[in-house]
């Protein structure tokens, strides 16, 4: 990660233009791009319960002008012949806003997208099943006053959402910090909405190796710690607010990340439940930690 904030910082100095940029972490938004012309295929797997479920996602994402990126973002399973399951969120991040220094630069950059069905199931009567992740299902029974859990944790709603934010991301020499924060507004098609909900984030990305940065050739080695937070409104069903709903979510990641002559990109990490409250009331299941693994790969078109 901290390799590509270096390129960046090095090529807007040398020619003012962003002429290579990716997305930076592991799992939150930077207010970097991938240049243009340029295309990100990610693979990305969560590994939870000692490896007995997965969530599968691929990215697919495009550097449309030097300041502008598409991202796009699909869930699958390893089950049904690969199939894609749950959304799809198209997104689109712009870099508006640069500011250089000397072994240092800030980027800003907003972004908006949409969470879009793709297997839409509205939720109705007095029974849910839901998958905490593709494999793993949960069943509730009489929810009107009693599901807590946010749209986030649902694969198959029917509600889409328009999706956006706001990014900062600073890099100081060996040190990238990145911060984010969006509103997300649910829309319904059926008797079911989900509740607004804000996102945030604060990441912090060091560079292990090399220790002196020389060419695009070097393997990088760079580390991670990313927390990422939610606060959820109340759900609602008839236009009636769901009483045990909404609440506080924050997780922390850990990570690895190397870098291969600036195209190929391995990681690992794991996932670190740190709070939660939207399980309280029914006590249907506590979150579990989850292994990360992911490849991309970057080329030109």
């Amino acid at each position: 990660m901290i390799k590509f904030l270096l390129t960046v910082l090095l090529f807007i100095t040398l020619t003012q233009s962003s002429v290579f940029s990716q997305e930076l972490f592991m799992n939150s938004p930077a207010a970097a791009n991938i240049s243009k012309g340029r295309l990100e295929v990610r693979n990305n797997v969560m590994a939870y319960d000692d490896f007995r479920y997965y969530h599968n996602a691929v990215e697919v994402n495009y550097g449309v002008t030097g300041r502008l990126t598409m991202y796009n973002h699909f869930y699958y399973t390893f089950s049904d012949g690969y199939k894609f399951i749950g959304d799809y969120e198209p997104m689109f991040r712009y870099r508006f806003k640069d500011i250089d220094g000397k072994n240092s630069h800030l980027r800003f950059a907003g972004q908006m997208g949409f969470r879009i069905p793709v297997d839409s199931r509205s939720i109705a009567g007095n029974e849910v099943e839901y998958e905490l992740h593709p494999g793993h299902k949960i069943k509730v029974f009489n929810f009107i006053n009693d599901l807590t859990v946010p749209i986030i944790d649902f694969h198959t709603t029917d509600n889409y959402t328009l999706r956006s934010d706001i990014i900062a991301t600073g890099l100081f020499h060996k040190l990238a910090v990145s911060g984010h924060m969006g509103y997300n507004l649910n829309f319904a098609q059926d008797n079911f909405k989900f509740g607004n909900y804000w996102d945030f984030g604060l990441s912090f990305g060091y560079l292990l190796i090399p220790k002196e940065y020389e060419s695009y050739d070097q393997v990088n080695l760079n580390l991670y710690v990313e927390n990422k937070a939610w606060f959820f409104e109340k759900n609602k069903f008839l236009d009636q607010t769901i009483i045990n709903s909404g609440g506080f979510r924050m997780d922390t990641y850990v990570g690895l990340q190397s870098i291969f002559y600036s195209t190929f990109i391995a990681e690992v990490g794991y996932k670190i439940p740190v709070h939660s409250n939207e399980y309280t009331e029914t006590k249907i299941e506590t979150r579990p930690g989850a292994w990360q693994f992911s490849l991309r790969y970057l080329f030109f078109l």
